[in-house]
């Protein structure tokens, strides 16, 4: 099994999206400068030896402009997508087509994570994603709530959902997928179990960034429940003091940039 870590590009935030209390006013500095964040979107390819080229996210559409509300680009403005950072030219960089993926896994379905779906329309690729967070988001579309989180273009009943239940479920051998209530309540992290170079785990948006770990700092405006996402953030790191994973956070650009320089193989 091997694993390849995939650059979708950048987008730019405020500080107080990702990071609790992120250049929040105080009593002795009242006005303070708002700080941005420039993040990574990232997928992740999973070469399986069983089940085939894996793929754990998905990214934006490449017509994301025509498709994001105009209040989601002022909020969330992806500043770099060139066409190396297209999920079909991604998977070419590590030697795959959109065509050679034998099923997609998603964290959660948010925008960012899911409206690379666009790829695959007309294909009958299993797309898993946990069966609360696959309700969550057709509702969400249906009445409006959660608006832009959730985008219309890519949950499409033509696409081959199948639904995960449970809060850990080995999916694939060694592809196990943990429930980590907070961001959303079925956002789905991802720990492989690779045989020479240990395990790999893959947060998602558990922990935006590495701030979000090491604090711990919880996630600011993007966290939906706050008791949960502690509950969250000690289940990953007793799996990490048990098992010694390396972790790959969300959308944090350097650690991406770190681990791409490396290369993982069972």
């Amino acid at each position: 099994m091997k694993l390849h870590l995939l650059d979708l590009g950048r987008l730019d935030y405020d500080e107080g999206f990702p990071i609790v209390a992120g250049a929040v006013s105080t009593l002795s500095d009242p006005n303070p400068d708002s700080t941005r964040r420039r993040v990574a979107i990232i997928g992740s390819l999973i070469e399986h030896p069983k089940i085939g080229p894996v793929l754990f996210d998905t990214g934006a559409p490449p017509n994301w402009p025509e498709l994001w509300p105009p209040i989601v680009q002022e909020l969330f403005a992806i500043t770099r997508y060139d066409p190396e950072h297209h999920l079909d030219a991604a998977l070419a960089a590590a030697g795959f087509g959109v065509d050679d993926i034998k099923a997609i896994v998603l964290s959660h379905l948010h925008l960012d994570h899911a409206g690379g779906l666009e790829f695959f329309r007309g294909r009958d690729v299993p797309i898993y994603v946990q069966g609360e967070e696959l309700k969550r988001a057709f509702y969400a579309v249906a009445t409006g709530e959660d608006f832009g989180a959730y985008l219309p273009h890519y949950l499409d009943f033509s696409f081959n959902w199948q639904a995960v239940d449970g809060d850990q479920v080995e999916l694939f051998m060694g592809f196990n997928l943990h429930r980590l209530p907070g961001h959303t309540p079925a956002l789905m992290g991802l720990q492989l179990d690779l045989a020479n170079a240990g395990t790999f785990f893959l947060t998602s948006d558990q922990f935006h960034l590495s701030d979000n770990y090491a604090g711990p700092a919880p996630l600011g405006w993007l966290l939906r429940d706050h008791a949960a996402w502690f509950r969250s953030y000690r289940y990953v790191k007793t799996i990490v003091d048990r098992t010694d994973a390396r972790l790959v956070f969300g959308h944090d650009a350097d650690v991406l940039a770190e681990l791409k320089r490396e290369k993982y193989y069972d």
